[in-house]
């Protein structure tokens, strides 16, 4: 009986640590599974439409507005008609993922009974949506040819890639599994760090010690930076050796370096900042499992975004590592090419100095003030 006894004893005692932080049963029992339920059944291997292509009429008639027309049909394309300048530059901006040229002889020909081609130049960076590009607009294309003419194929689609020619899915990968290595190693880096200096004393010897606090806390995230972009550079030497293509070199080399120092110092500071309002590393860890596997499943890093149902886009677009993947896939597949890549590092480096900051300040209020 008295062995009963002391099994109830230390099994009350962990339940009602169980009981008294509902958090963490909650996050168990209810939000990890939502969470996975919702994101790998509606995201991943999702049907992939609204894809915007830019479509050049260069012939004015009849059967090349019904051809368009047919194009438009469903929704896996989003057809953006313009000139043939304007979408070579919405292409190369990645604003579309490719551009259909239907030539200046489209309804003469097809009205002579003569073959006339259509150029379809792709931009196959992600191999997922030009697969979804090509199968729908030669799908229409037969379907319009044999609308027009029982004889057989009357239009031809001729394809043409533009960027990331000959990639296979580890190439899209790659840079996704670089940037959230970043983030991974910068939540270890930053907040457990935190927690742990916390727990055996080190922030109380700093503290007392004659260093300053902007010292201690510029350090501490430094430090954390610089750990995230050695992880960042393992991971990325892992991928070369695994055969993935650098298009852009050693200058693509040096881009996503200083890509990984802009998302360090941003996830660090996020990490920082969480890490001053948590007092246990078990905490942190559910904390991290609700906030970075969502960040990296939802920002394009194992499938485009493009496969995500319409509501879940949102938090795709305010997601900062969405823009960090799309900058280091960019660099590693397609070149430096600022056309692609301004607006990235543009919304990264905001947030990197927003969390930077925010984080910051947290540490220093964690420290008792600013010196």
């Amino acid at each position: 009986m008295s062995f009963l006894r002391e099994l109830y004893v230390v099994f009350w005692k962990e339940m009602l640590l169980w009981i008294n932080n509902p958090m963490l049963p909650v996050v168990r029992a209810l939000v990890f599974p939502m969470m996975w339920i919702v994101i790998f059944g509606s995201a991943f291997g999702g049907e992939v439409n609204h894809i915007p292509l830019a479509v050049v009429a260069g012939d004015a008639g009849e059967l090349s507005a019904e051809y368009i027309s047919v194009l438009n049909t469903g929704t896996t394309l989003d057809i953006k008609s313009t000139n043939l300048a304007t979408a070579e530059k919405m292409l190369k901006s990645r604003e579309v993922y490719g551009v259909l040229y239907i030539p200046e002889d489209f309804s003469s020909k097809l009205i002579a009974g003569e073959r006339v081609s259509v150029v379809l130049s792709l931009d196959e960076t992600t191999p997922q949506i030009a697969s979804a590009i090509v199968a729908h607009v030669t799908s229409v294309t037969q379907r319009f040819s044999k609308d027009i003419a029982l004889a057989g194929d009357r239009v031809v689609v001729e394809k043409n890639t533009l960027f990331g020619r000959g990639i296979e899915y580890l190439d899209y990968l790659a840079p996704g599994v670089v940037m959230m290595t970043i983030l991974f190693s910068a939540f270890f880096s930053g907040g457990m760090n935190l927690i742990l200096d916390r727990e055996f004393g080190t922030l109380k010897m700093l503290m007392v010690s004659p260093i300053s606090r902007d010292a201690i806390i510029l350090g501490k995230i430094f430090a954390g930076v610089v750990q995230s972009i050695t992880s960042g550079i393992v991971a990325l030497i892992v991928a070369i050796l695994m055969g993935v293509h650098l298009k852009s070199g050693a200058t693509g080399i040096a881009m996503i370096i200083l890509l990984m120092f802009i998302a360090g110092f941003g996830f660090i500071g996020m990490s920082t900042a969480i890490g001053t309002r948590i007092t246990e590393l078990e905490q942190l860890m559910v904390m991290m499992m609700v906030i970075i596997m969502p960040m990296w499943f939802l920002s394009g890093g194992l499938y485009p975004l493009e496969s995500m149902p319409d509501w879940m886009r949102p938090l795709a677009i305010v997601n900062p590592m969405t823009y960090a993947t799309d900058a280091a896939r960019a660099i590693m597949i397609r070149g430096i090419i600022w056309e692609s890549l301004v607006l990235d590092l543009l919304i990264i480096s905001t947030f990197a100095v927003a969390m930077f900051l925010i984080g910051s300040y947290s540490f220093k209020k964690t420290l008792g003030g600013v010196k």
